[in-house]
């Protein structure tokens, strides 16, 4: 079983932006709006505060957290990860994850052939694929690209029973 206060990489702070403490941020997520939701955000070594503005400049989004209300203030926090607590996350319905979640995962397929391990997502586009890592347990030493298509090839996701389940046969 995880532990209950995992942190949860968000993105990387950026230099200063003005002279009001805002910061460039490099967003992990989709969304940079969604780090309005979140009551807590912390970087490696502390608490930072709530992200209480956002704004989008260009092909570029600055943040504000509470606080931080100089540049020299927001100098200090250059180049630092930021994190929340993985309790802060939304909860989601059942059988679905974040991606984060499935990540040494093993990967089966109908056939009961243990494909290997998810060792991250890729995003690609069109849709993400499940990169697919030998294991000692698996079929072969072959890596796998799969497509992350529900139902279509992934079939179903067990997190408490540290699998996926696809529709993929062994020599692709």
């Amino acid at each position: 079983m995880r532990s209950s206060d995992r942190k949860i990489i968000l993105g990387k702070l950026g230099k200063p932006h003005g002279l009001k403490g805002f910061l460039y941020i490099r967003y992990y997520g989709d969304d940079p709006k969604s780090l309005l939701n979140f009551s807590q955000i912390y970087s490696e070594d502390s608490s930072l505060g709530k992200v209480d503005k956002i704004a989008e400049l260009k092909d570029r989004v600055t943040i504000h957290i509470s606080g931080i209300n100089t540049r020299n203030s927001a100098e200090t926090l250059r180049d630092k990860e930021i994190y929340i607590q993985e309790d802060q996350l939304p909860k989601l319905d059942n059988g679905e994850a974040y991606f984060y979640q499935l990540e040494n995962l093993m990967v089966k397929n109908k056939q009961d052939d243990i494909l290997g391990l998810v060792d991250y997502i890729m995003p690609t586009g069109a849709n993400d694929v499940l990169v697919v890592k030998p294991s000692k347990e698996s079929i072969d030493d072959k890596e796998r690209l799969i497509p992350y298509l529900r139902p279509k090839i992934i079939e179903s996701i067990e997190i408490e029973e540290g699998q996926i389940i696809v529709v993929w046969p062994k020599d692709y």
